[in-house]
């Protein structure tokens, strides 16, 4: 499988371009992390109930999440959320904070995936339902796209333009400082995966139940994405997110909703998601335990920071512009990508 996933882990290193909704990450890689680690052999574990269900219990799920979790357990209430909140209530506009909140977050890789990667579909009864259109759950978001300030007084939308930019700046510097160990560990913690002989061979059985369905040449994380290209244009590259798509005509609708339930078969049959996850849990874990002092120095760093940010919130908000520093269009939440390619992906906890 040629994707990959996460920071945030959508199973990955999957996911999330390191700043899917904020300006591109431009820190250059630190120096390396321990990053030897042994083929793991997995067997043929259970399913997961679910992506998220999955990274939940993976070593490095809450480093992932650093930042834009609020429940990563390392620092939940040092979030870019709770960051534009301050920054609204500061600029004396806090009942704004929700509505002027952008689409806007740090790493989409290993954390907040959807059901759907390069471990197949996971849940036949949400394929049946909703397809490939499934709703992606991510407390991180923010709760709405800039166009929901245009009604507010016009104090409280450059107060919002502000706040964004702010929020950008301190998401763009902590993955040049205090992140970018991480991410450089979410990077190889997804390139062992991907290219993990166990996997290979399931997702290549996977093709094969695929194949036996009429769904030829289709690979786990190319799937989901063409059938989103034939739905109302939400492919790779659309500013939509899953849910978020006009209504597609009925029979598109069908047949999206057909192969997410034929992918479902197969991932089950072939068990792609069980052997994905153990196969990522077990580099994650071996990641973690041979940096661990690393890491801690990188929580520590990250939390002073962010203690750092509140503080000159006042001096910021007063030096800020108020017009949005807006990205281009995103890509779906917690999609994985490519290796060597500036938008990360899901498992990332993805």
């Amino acid at each position: 499988m040629n994707e990959r996933t996460m920071r945030i882990r959508a199973g990955l290193g999957v996911l999330i371009c390191c700043c899917a909704g904020l300006a591109a990450c431009t820190a250059a890689a630190p120096e390396g992390p321990d990053a030897t680690v042994t083929t793991p052999a997995v067997g043929r574990p259970p399913a997961p109930v679910s992506a998220l269900a999955a990274l939940s219990s993976e070593a490095f799920t809450p480093y992932a999440g650093l930042g834009a979790s609020p429940g990563d357990g390392l620092a939940p209430g040092d979030t870019y959320a709770a960051l534009h909140t301050a920054c609204m209530d500061d600029a004396g506009y806090g009942q704004y904070a929700a509505s002027a909140s952008f689409f806007a977050r740090a790493n989409r890789g290993l954390a907040f995936p959807q059901p759907y990667g390069p471990w197949g579909y996971i849940g036949t009864v949400l394929a049946a339902q909703s397809g490939f259109e499934a709703p992606v759950s991510d407390p991180a978001m923010g709760g709405g796209p800039p166009g929901a300030t245009a009604s507010m007084p016009a104090g409280a939308q450059a107060a919002a333009g502000k706040c964004f930019n702010i929020v950008e700046t301190f998401n763009d510097a902590q993955f040049a400082t205090s992140l970018a160990g991480i991410e450089t560990m979410n990077d190889d913690i997804s390139n062992d995966v991907i290219t993990d002989p166990d996997l290979t061979k399931a997702q290549k059985a996977w093709s094969a139940c695929m194949a036996r369905n009429g769904y030829a040449a289709a690979e786990p994380d190319t799937l989901w994405q063409q059938e989103l290209e034939a739905v109302a244009g939400g492919g790779p590259g659309s500013a939509l997110a899953p849910g978020q798509n006009p209504a597609p005509a009925a029979a598109q609708n069908a047949a999206q909703i057909a192969a997410a339930v034929t992918d479902a078969g197969c991932t089950l049959s072939t068990d792609l998601a069980g052997i994905y996850f153990a196969i990522q849990a077990s580099y994650e874990q071996q990641f973690v335990t041979a940096n661990q002092q690393a890491l801690n120095a990188a929580v520590r760093e990250f939390k002073a920071a962010y203690a750092k940010e509140l503080s000159d919130l006042p001096a910021l908000l007063r030096a800020a512009s108020a017009t949005a520093n807006l990205p281009g269009p995103r890509g779906k939440p917690g999609a994985p990508r490519h290796p060597g390619t500036s938008s990360k992906p899901s498992p990332d906890h993805g």
